[in-house]
């Protein structure tokens, strides 16, 4: 999402606020390297450091990459949730956006999105000189030693979202199926059929429609979400 505009943007604010000043003007929408645009952002009132410790920079943060992040989940909904991996996944990923659940990606795409999130911590952590002191005021982010990051990827690629097998899906024209692929491909891999019941696809379709509006994805209309469950009844599990 552009990266470096914010970390210069972080040290803008801390320079901002180490001085002291209150603002709350607003910035305009700046284009990313996809095309996508920032959020227009409040800055709010700035004294002093530990701004990742305030709520408010974290849904700012998380403002910042609406298009990109689902609006995430309670801890009390994580897979095991007393679990290290769990522990560790709220203790780290919370810092700057909000709790991702495992099943947003399969086992297979979990390390490398996991190696782009451990290295953003690191490098957000560990600046050294001048440029260190203000974002470790600024944002002072932990980032996890390498057998946590064992345990927190070992726990999301053990939770992570079962891909359906696309040729197994049945003929093209399948009722519901082409809106299926259409639909669910938009912001993560196809769900195997069988992880829900016909009972519970129902509610697992309606929660990912509020994902597709918070995410600015197209969203469904009421005669495609029938079609969509209907077909997921016929293929899902016992």
């Amino acid at each position: 999402m552009g990266t470096n505009r914010v970390l210069v943007l972080a040290l803008m604010f801390v320079v901002v606020g180490t001085a002291g000043v209150s603002i709350t003007t607003w910035l305009g929408e700046w284009p990313t390297a996809d095309g996508a645009l920032f959020p227009r952002i409040a800055m709010m009132p700035m004294m002093g450091g530990g701004m990742m410790h305030d709520p408010r920079m974290r849904a700012m943060m998380q403002e910042m990459m609406s298009g990109r992040l689902p609006p995430g989940i309670t801890p009390e909904r994580l897979p095991d949730p007393n679990s290290p991996g769990a522990t560790l996944l709220i203790r780290y990923c919370t810092q700057c956006h909000n709790l991702p659940a495992p099943a947003m990606h399969t086992a297979e795409e979990w390390p490398a999105v996991e190696a782009r999130m451990f290295n953003r911590m690191a490098m957000m952590s560990g600046m050294g000189g001048m440029g260190g002191m203000m974002r470790r005021r600024m944002m002072p982010i932990r980032a996890p030693a390498g057998e946590e990051q064992e345990t927190i990827l070992a726990y999301l690629q053990g939770h992570a979202l079962r891909p359906a097998n696309v040729e197994a899906l049945g003929p093209p024209d399948t009722p519901g199926l082409a809106l299926f692929r259409q639909t669910c491909s938009q912001c993560h891999a196809l769900p195997d059929p069988t992880l829900h019941t016909a009972d519970e696809w129902p509610v697992v379709v309606d929660r990912m429609r509020k994902n597709m509006r918070a995410m600015d994805r197209r969203v469904i209309t009421d005669p495609e979400r029938d079609e969509i469950v209907g077909f997921l009844a016929t293929e899902a599990g016992s």
